[in-house]
């Protein structure tokens, strides 16, 4: 997959957790870009949030099953 899709897919799924929709679409943009290499603060750039946040992300994702 393209870097500009995940990107677009983070973007839209961090405008989503603003809007208050369930954060799944978040966990699940988040575990996508680390399956293509991204690094967590690369996700946090694109996200504007801190790494701690992308790691709590990621840890909640893996507690789910992924």
């Amino acid at each position: 997959m393209e870097d500009s899709e995940i990107e677009r897919r983070l973007r839209e799924a961090q405008a989503a957790v603003l809007a208050d929709v369930p954060r799944k679409q978040r966990r699940e943009a988040v575990m996508l870009a680390r399956a293509a290499g991204w690094t967590k603060y690369r996700i946090a750039a694109v996200l504007d949030v801190k790494g701690p946040t992308v790691t709590s992300i990621i840890e909640t994702a893996e507690k789910e099953g992924g």
